[in-house]
């Protein structure tokens, strides 16, 4: 297996993080659910990734591999609050290129974030799937995560 390198993003990684925040929303949301955006990603994906990248409340890696990003994460930290009595941790988007999957990068990715949470304090991590993304679901079981709540929807 080549060497993956994980780091925390910087704005020179945008453009790879873009490609790769893009290739997660075509595989998964646009996919599985038809009110998703399909432009989206080509109007603002660029400043949704450079605000994270500057937001200190973010955590963005990159999984870099012979200097292309194969992988990222992003994940956020919210501060308790009248509605919440403990710190909590969001896992908001991760993906590993098709061509890198079951080589544990993932598992890298998630246990970064898990640690980055823990040292802030959180009570709580917390991940949304599509209930009909198989392989997410078992990923982040693997991982510790358990089902908490059900959106229930109704397309008109």
């Amino acid at each position: 297996m080549k060497e993956v390198q994980i780091r925390p993003a910087a704005v020179d990684d945008i453009g790879g993080l873009v490609e790769s925040s893009t290739a997660l929303f075509a595989e998964d949301g646009a996919t599985r659910d038809r009110l998703r955006n399909q432009g989206w990603p080509g109007m603002y994906a660029a400043q949704w990734c450079a605000d994270h990248v500057a937001d200190p409340a973010a955590l963005v890696l990159v999984a870099v591999a012979a200097h292309d990003i194969v992988g990222h994460l992003i994940g956020t930290f919210s501060e308790a609050s009248a509605m919440w009595i403990a710190p909590r941790a969001e896992l908001v988007a991760t993906l590993v290129s098709s061509s890198w999957r079951g080589q544990g990068v993932g598992s890298r990715l998630v246990e970064d974030f898990v640690a980055w949470a823990r040292e802030r304090g959180a009570s709580r991590l917390q991940v949304e799937a599509y209930i009909a993304n198989d392989g997410a679901l078992r990923f982040y079981r693997r991982h510790g995560f358990v089902p908490l709540s059900t959106q229930l929807v109704m397309d008109l």
